[in-house]
């Protein structure tokens, strides 16, 4: 059974999507560094350009062949903080570099990698690090020798952009993370619930074979012993029990969440006071595996109930290696010498050691006398019972839509991009100088503002309508022309050119949502206007080709990451239809193993025997087999009625109250089991009444769900008085 998408699914493609940001920065940064390399070392150029180039290509290789990649990056990170504080030393001109160091690009980079990598907090510090020992290189020569003011805009930038880019990775990252927690959770739920129904439908069943073959016959020997029509009729009772427990069906693999659910239940029922630990929920075992486990854990519960005078029990499952099952019952009870115990003793012998050792499995037993005891169960599967998982069905994607991607903390990303736009106006404002005239700059900061504004209004709406995308990239055409008007000619404006950030960051945001040829359609407009500007305005090469390559190289990221997100999407909806169409199945054929394997085998250790005297037409019951019969029927019709109240312990007591002459009546009008801290506290409080000698008489009632107290219990005395004890959701007992 293939699993839905989880954390570590999400993580490689993180992964993945921070390889694809580095080979894509490795773009403009090559056309930013032509200019560029003819003044730098050679052995610089050899060892940081080469090393980048190689941890790009690595990380991409990385991720897709699903290794760790860390080394790779922290190799990204080392080398680039190399190039950073060794650039004034490799500059080998003796005038002024003519641009920025095309360093810059990879920094913002490194901090992703790094924050994603190692944490938050060290993208944090290292964008913040690198921020200011660039500012400081900026103002050397080899730096441009820019301006303090200069260097100020260079560092916030870097500071910024990369900040913005780490949260949302936080926030996407945390939000599947929320969305994996729920998808267990509902998924365990909806596994239970199928598991409740189609034990009660098949309980149901075998509850009318118990009822008018096994528990008639029982009182008809009582009453009528020597009556050869009982003894045929007990005889069809034996044989109606061994068809029932026959299996009639391929079983299919016990999962994990199964077998944690038939520990517990058969667990709870003998020591109530057991908690439980499971870290099983991807196994999946063969069903005559988890019977036998099923078994075998109940003999043990026993022994804990009967001999140990445990306070605290603690079962703990965990799966050592894949299809393995390894189960620890430790309690803190009186404990014993194993050394001690006759061999032929069958608790431990036959129904532990032996069962474990007929399914190839293997029961060690740890105890000494006043030190309680642990034995451990484990089972490894052979290579034709491992299964590998099987892919997720495919089918045909209906558009380009993010569907059923869960809500990303959309208020906080919505802020994200405002303060990324507003970063930009920033940077604007403090480029003022660079302009032919301030006032169409701050027109078209207008126009942008609105332009984010309709980006990000109604992002519940997924697609974005049509006409309010098309809305929006004709407002950052406009922008792109007005600021153009103004720029300067001959060299690079620096951040006069806020705009272009702003027009990328709107451009993915609609693509983002699914309105992807509107995006592109922007995205080449953008770049073939930019690239007439660069022309028109004496840009040399490499700015021409920055300009017009730029917007298409983040595109296309943010296209890949679009894209697996979607994917994402759509595996979690077909893992959630196959769930839910394998849950009905699974749950049926479960129940039966449940049913057949534990409460059947259960059932015919009690009645078996008896049974099978009655059905001896030569043998003639005695008066302790007759009211043996009665006192079995007894049993089986508490369970039947009653039976999330009464466990085999409580069952015992229950019998020799009874044999006392206590009246003891139990009605369950509860149609969902109880939760365990309830049924540990019923069984100790019935206990301590069935035990008491001035009791008379006992009703306990199961109330249905709503109710505040989930079971109440009545007790009546030889003097007449009463008690009314009521237990709540949490078990705690309260006297009325």
């Amino acid at each position: 059974m293939n699993a839905k998408p989880k954390t570590s699914q999400l993580s490689a493609w993180v992964d993945r999507g921070v390889a694809l940001f580095c080979l894509g920065t490795l773009i403009p940064a090559s056309l930013a560094a032509v200019g560029q390399i003819p003044d730098l070392a050679l052995w610089w150029t050899v060892i940081v350009g080469g090393g980048i180039i190689a941890a790009s290509i690595g990380m991409m290789v990385a991720s897709f062949l699903g290794w760790q990649l860390r080394s790779f990056a922290l190799s990204y990170v080392t080398v680039v903080t190399f190039g950073l504080i060794t650039w004034p030393a490799a500059w080998q001109s003796d005038e002024v570099a003519q641009s920025s160091p095309w360093l810059w690009m990879t920094l913002g980079v490194a901090a992703i990698c790094l924050a994603v990598t190692t944490g938050t907090g060290w993208g944090f510090a290292y964008a913040i690090a690198s921020g200011l020992l660039f500012a400081v290189v900026r103002m050397t020569p080899s730096g441009q020798g820019a301006s303090l003011l200069g260097a100020f805009q260079d560092m916030i930038n870097l500071v910024m952009n990369a900040s913005v880019v780490i949260v949302a990775l936080g926030v996407v990252s945390n939000a599947f993370k929320e969305l994996d927690e729920a998808e267990a959770a509902t998924r365990k739920e909806a596994t239970d619930a199928a598991i409740e129904e189609a034990l009660l439908e098949e309980r149901h069943r075998l509850d009318g074979i118990v009822h008018d073959e096994v528990m008639t016959t029982l009182v008809a020997a009582a009453h009528a012993p020597g009556d050869a029509h009982v003894a045929a009729q007990a005889q069809r009772a034996v044989d109606r029990l061994a068809q029932a427990e026959a299996p009639t069906e391929t079983r299919l693999p016990v999962t994990g969440d199964q077998l944690t659910w038939l520990v517990t239940d058969v667990v709870s029922a003998l020591v109530p006071q057991a908690r439980f630990v499971s870290q099983v929920s991807e196994l999946a075992v063969p069903q005559q595996v988890a019977s036998t486990l099923g078994m075998v854990v109940r003999e043990v519960a026993l022994n804990v109930a009967k001999h140990s005078g445990a306070e605290e029990v603690e079962v703990t499952l965990t799966s050592p290696q894949k299809g393995a099952i390894s189960i620890s019952i430790a309690d803190n009870g009186v404990g014993f010498d194993p050394d001690l115990v006759p061999k032929r003793r069958l608790g431990l012998q036959v129904s532990v050691v032996y069962r474990m050792w007929a399914i190839g499995g293997k029961a060690e037993i740890h105890s000494s006398p006043g030190h309680g005891t642990v034995v451990n169960l484990s089972w490894v599967p052979d290579e034709t019972t491992v299964t590998g998982e099987t892919e997720l069905p495919k089918r045909k994607r209906a558009g380009r839509v993010l569907a059923d991607i869960p809500d990303l903390s959309r208020p906080l990303l919505v802020r994200l991009v405002w303060v990324l736009v507003g970063l930009q106006f920033l940077l604007g404002w403090t480029s003022l100088d660079q302009v032919t005239s301030i006032w169409p700059v701050f027109a078209a900061q207008g126009l942008a503002a609105l332009a984010t504004w309709l980006t990000l209004s109604r992002t519940d709406e997924n697609p974005m309508k049509a006409r309010d995308a098309i809305l929006v990239v004709v407002l950052l055409v406009a922008v792109t022309l007005i600021v153009q008007a103004v720029l300067p000619n001959g060299h690079w404006p620096g951040y006069a050119t806020w705009h272009s950030s702003v027009v990328m960051v709107l451009l993915v945001t609609v693509l983002v949502r699914g309105q992807e040829r509107v995006a592109w359609t922007g995205v080449g407009l953008f770049a073939v206007i930019s690239a007439v500007w660069a022309v028109t305005h004496d840009m040399g090469v490499g700015d021409t080709l920055r300009v017009g390559f730029t917007p298409f190289s983040w595109m296309l990221v943010a296209q890949l990451l679009q894209t697996w997100l979607i994917d994402m999407a759509d595996r979690l909806n077909a893992s959630r239809r196959s769930s839910a169409a394998a849950n009905k199945a699974i749950a049926q054929s479960f129940s039966k193993l449940v049913l057949r394997d534990v409460w059947l085998t259960q059932l015919r250790a009690q009645v078996g025997p008896l049974l099978t005297r009655i059905a001896d037409a030569d043998h003639e019951l005695s008066d302790e087999e007759r009211a043996a019969c009665l006192a079995q029927e007894s049993r089986l019709r508490d369970a039947m009625r009653a039976g999330n109240l009464v466990t085999e312990l409580t069952s015992d007591a229950i019998e020799v109250a009874r044999g006392r002459g206590v009246d003891v009546r139990l009605v369950d009008s509860r149609g969902t089991r109880l939760p365990e801290d309830v049924r540990a506290a019923l069984t100790r409080h019935l206990g301590r009444l069935l035990t008491d000698s001035s009791t008379k008489r006992v009703v306990a009632r199961a109330a249905p769900e709503g109710y505040e107290d989930v079971v109440t219990v009545l007790a009546v005395r030889d003097d007449g008085t009463s008690e009314l004890v009521g237990l709540d959701a949490s078990g705690r007992v309260s006297t009325r």
